[in-house]
């Protein structure tokens, strides 16, 4: 009866070591077994309490009809009821351990919400939800919380981009799915629920892919031939996919990494290249350099006809410039040590709040115009407030 006492502490020291001493691989496969590895420890700790409680039970009852006048039964009776008072305490302590993963099972079984990639940023129009793509579906930030949308399939969104309705989109198919891969140009106006497919179904992926927030300008950086594209280059189209003309490009240097449309101005469009960040107003042929120096990161048009610019130099930087007047101000930037901003956006309703993504997976919100600066997501892991 001592051996099986111990070996309940035993297990009960085994169960409760700290999983990810043991748990390899990713971060979301570590998390899938930390709730498999609890919800085990409560199983063995149930089959460990009912055994104690029925040698226990067995116990009591045999020893309530034992006739205690013959000296052999007074003998097995002392020796039951010293068991007797293991299996008590066995139970008792069975039942503490029930209850301790039962705690365990109900926090880490939580659902995490998780980000294998990041994909873009983008508000809704009524400035309340932010989505994210995240290379398996999408992530949305309301009043605090991230959520995984339950309705709609798991796309692998590229060239992610927010319209005032929902959302353009390029990519990759979920692994269920029965469409074609790559998406080419594909639109969503439920949240993506449902996606209508536009342009070159089944022939291009666009990484990068930026479309005007009211006016629906699309532009493309192409990658290769295709059946509506004769070459390579950067490419737009005024009329939702309909037609498509090429951009010449004039004045653009350095090799472009980021690209932004203006949410209200026709043949507007700013590109960030390694040599800096770059203006157009008639769609891409002809571009100016403006101020801002050091390779561009990310770039996003704001409100009142501001443009967001992130920059890489021996740090980063962000900068708002308003295009009208020229006039520059640059906003603080937590400490990334190494990292880098991606994405960089402003709430279309509420001009005091930004975010931004970067290259390992967290995102920032500032909610008093980018002075001051909030974690809402590490590493690919979801922080709620």
């Amino acid at each position: 009866m001592k051996k099986l006492v111990l070996l309940l502490f035993t297990g009960i020291i085994l169960l409760i070591v700290p999983l990810r001493a043991l748990a390899h691989g990713s971060e979301e496969h570590a998390s899938e077994t930390a709730v498999n590895y609890w919800s085990y420890g409560l199983i063995i700790s149930f089959l460990l309490l009912a055994i104690f409680l029925t040698l226990f039970i067995t116990a009591k009852t045999k020893m309530k009809y034992m006739n205690l006048k013959n000296k052999s039964n007074r003998e097995k009776h002392t020796a039951m009821r010293k068991r007797n008072s293991l299996y008590k305490w066995g139970s008792i302590l069975a039942s503490v351990v029930v209850v301790f993963f039962l705690i365990a099972v109900n926090v880490n079984g939580e659902d995490k919400v998780t980000f294998t990639h990041i994909h873009g940023l983008g508000y809704t129009s009524d400035g309340e939800e932010l989505f994210v793509p995240a290379h398996d579906g999408l992530r949305v930030y309301k009043d605090g919380s991230w959520t995984t949308p339950t309705e709609g399939a798991k796309h692998d969104y590229m060239g992610f981009n927010m319209f005032k309705d929902g959302f353009y989109s390029s990519g990759h198919p979920a692994p269920n799915s029965d469409l074609a891969n790559p998406l080419g140009i594909v639109r969503s106006t439920d949240k993506g629920k449902t996606i209508e497919k536009l342009d070159l179904y089944g022939e291009i992926d666009f990484h990068g892919m930026t479309v005007g927030y009211d006016t629906e300008e699309i532009y493309v950086f192409n990658p290769s031939e295709n059946s509506r594209m004769s070459q390579p280059g950067f490419y737009y189209s005024t009329d939702k996919t309909k037609s498509w003309k090429q951009a010449e490009l004039a004045g653009l240097e350095g090799q472009a990494g980021t690209l932004a449309a203006h949410p209200t101005k026709k043949g507007v469009v700013a590109i960030g290249t390694d040599q800096g960040v770059f203006l157009s107003e008639n769609h891409g042929n002809q571009f100016e350099k403006l101020s801002v120096s050091g390779a561009v990161s990310a770039v996003s048009f704001g409100h009142k006809n501001n443009l967001l610019v992130a920059t890489k130099t021996d740090k980063m930087n962000l900068f708002q410039i308003n295009l009208s007047t020229n006039e520059t101000v640059e906003l603080n930037v937590p400490d990334l040590g190494e990292d880098a901003i991606t994405y960089f956006k402003q709430n279309p309703v509420n001009s005091n709040e930004f975010v931004f993504a970067t290259n390992n997976r967290d995102i920032y919100m500032s909610s008093d115009k980018g002075n001051t600066w909030n974690q809402r997501v590490d590493e690919g892991v979801a922080i709620s407030h």
